[in-house]
C-alpha cells in the first residue's frame, strides 16, 4: 500500500512538471496580416503584393473575372488573387486596365485573365479572347510590366520593349496604327528601357542613359515635342537632357522627375495639373514651379494618372495638383482664358491626412494613383487611401464614395 501511494506521488509530480513545461513554452504573438510591400494601382481597381508574398486585390471587376474575388462588380474589402482555386504563388509585379489584368512572377513569366478585346493579353486570333482563370500569357524574361487602359507592355531584361492590344493613335510605338493581338517588339524604342509609362492614349519611355522617348496622341501636347502630331513610333523630347530619372503619365499630361530633385510637366492642363493656373495645354516641358513661384526642388518620386500628377518630397511631404474627385468633362467651346505669365499661380496643394491635426503617417515609402483614386504605403507596411471610392477601389464601404485626405486602410481593412 506504502508503494502504491509512492507511484502516485511520482505520477503526479510527472503531470504538474508537465504543466508548468506547457506554460513556459513562448506563443508566437499574432501580428495581424503582413504588411504592404507594394502596390499597383489600375484603371478603378489596386492590386497589393504583401510581404508574405501573397497578392490581393480590391476594386472594380468590369471583366467579369473569376479569378479575384469570385464575382463581378464593385466589391468592398480584399479578395486574394487565385488560380486554379488556390492563390497566385511567386508574383512580383501587377498591373490591370479596363478589361483586362496581368501578373508577372519571379522567374519571368508572364500570366493574364480578363478579356483582350484589342489583343490586350496576346492572345492571338485577332484580339478576341478571354480568360477566366489566369493563364501563361507565353512570354518570358520579362523585368517589367505596364498596363494601359487597353494594352499591355512589357520590358525584357535584354532592355526591349514588347506591347500588345490597342494601337489606334501608333501608341503601341511599333510603327504602325492596327491593333496588335500578341506581343511585338517596339524597335523603335531601342535597346536600353528602363521604364514605360502609359497614359489613355499615349506612351513614355525612360532609357538607361536618362533620355525620354514618347509615342502616340499627341492632341494636347503630351509628348512634349512641341507640336500636336500624333507618332506611331517613339522619339525622343528634346530639351528635357539625359538626367532623367522617372517619367509618369495621366490621361492627356506627362510629368518627368529629374536627378536634380526638379519636376517637368507637358500636355493638357484643363483641371491645372500640370502645376500651373494657366489652364492652356502644354507642349513642351516646362519645369513646374512651387507655392512661392520658385523652381520645385526636393522631390523624389512622381506618379500620373486620371487627371491628376503627385509628387512626393524629400522631407516627406505630398504635393498634387489637378483633380481626384469627379472633374466635368473638357468642354472644347469653352475652355479658360490663357493667364499672362505674370498672373500665373503654381496649382500645388498639400495632402493631408484625415482627420484633425498631422496623423502619424510615418515614412512614405511609395505613391502611386488609379484613374481617380490615391495609394501610398508608408512604413510598417501600412497601405493610407484617398480619392474616388465609386468602385471601391479604395477598400471602403459605399457610403464613402469620395475621400478628400488621406486615410489608413490596412492592415486591419480585411
Amino acid at each position: 500500500m506504502q508503494r502504491k501511494t509512492g507511484c502516485f506521488y511520482i505520477l503526479a509530480l510527472f503531470f504538474i512538471f508537465l504543466l508548468i513545461g506547457e506554460s513556459c513554452k513562448t506563443t508566437p504573438p499574432d501580428d495581424g496580416p503582413a504588411g504592404v510591400l507594394d502596390i499597383f494601382p489600375g484603371v478603378a481597381d489596386v492590386f497589393i503584393l504583401r510581404e508574405d508574398g501573397s497578392l490581393w486585390n480590391v476594386g472594380y471587376n468590369q471583366a467579369l473575372i473569376s479569378g479575384i474575388g469570385g464575382a463581378s462588380g464593385a466589391a468592398p474589402g480584399l479578395s486574394e488573387a487565385m488560380q486554379g482555386g488556390v492563390p497566385f504563388t511567386g508574383a512580383k509585379a501587377a498591373a490591370s486596365g479596363e478589361t483586362h489584368r496581368v501578373i508577372l512572377k519571379d522567374d519571368g513569366s508572364l500570366w493574364g485573365q480578363g478579356k483582350s478585346v484589342y489583343g490586350e493579353l496576346g492572345l492571338g486570333g485577332g484580339g478576341q479572347g478571354r480568360l477566366d482563370d489566369f493563364t501563361s500569357l507565353g512570354i518570358g524574361d520579362v523585368k517589367s510590366l505596364v498596363c494601359g487602359n487597353n494594352s499591355t507592355f512589357v520590358i525584357k531584361n535584354d532592355g526591349t520593349l514588347w506591347a500588345s492590344g490597342y494601337n489606334y493613335y501608333g501608341e503601341l510605338g511599333i510603327g504602325d496604327r492596327t491593333n496588335h493581338a500578341v506581343f511585338t517588339q517596339s524597335k523603335s524604342a531601342g535597346n536600353g528601357v528602363k521604364a514605360v509609362a502609359v497614359g489613355v492614349r499615349h506612351s513614355v519611355i525612360l532609357k538607361d542613359d536618362g533620355s525620354v522617348w514618347a509615342a502616340g496622341y499627341n492632341f494636347n501636347g503630351q509628348l512634349g515635342l512641341g507640336n500636336q502630331d500624333d507618332s506611331a513610333e517613339f522619339i525622343q523630347v528634346t530639351g528635357l537632357g539625359n538626367d532623367v530619372l522617372s517619367v509618369a503619365a495621366g490621361n492627356y499630361h506627362t510629368a518627368v522627375l529629374k536627378k536634380d530633385g526638379s519636376v517637368w510637366t507637358a500636355g493638357e492642363n484643363y483641371y491645372g495639373q500640370l502645376g500651373t493656373s494657366d489652364p492652356s495645354d502644354r507642349r513642351r516641358f516646362f519645369q513646374v514651379k512651387d507655392s512661392s513661384g520658385n523652381p520645385l526642388t526636393g522631390a523624389k518620386a512622381i506618379a500620373a494618372r486620371g487627371d491628376l500628377t503627385l509628387i512626393l518630397k524629400e522631407d516627406n511631404s505630398l504635393l498634387w495638383a489637378g483633380n481626384y474627385l469627379d472633374p466635368a468633362p473638357r468642354d472644347e467651346n469653352n475652355l479658360p482664358p490663357e493667364k499672362p505669365a505674370e498672373e500665373e499661380k503654381s496649382t500645388l496643394k498639400v495632402l493631408v491626412p484625415d482627420g484633425a491635426g498631422p496623423a502619424p503617417i510615418g515614412e512614405i515609402q511609395k505613391i502611386g494613383l488609379g484613374f481617380q483614386s490615391i495609394y501610398i504605403i508608408s512604413s510598417g507596411g501600412r497601405l493610407w487611401v484617398a480619392g474616388s471610392n465609386r468602385y471601391g477601389q479604395l477598400g471602403l464601404d459605399y457610403d464613402t464614395e469620395v475621400l478628400h485626405n488621406l486615410r489608413i486602410i490596412y492592415p486591419g481593412s480585411e
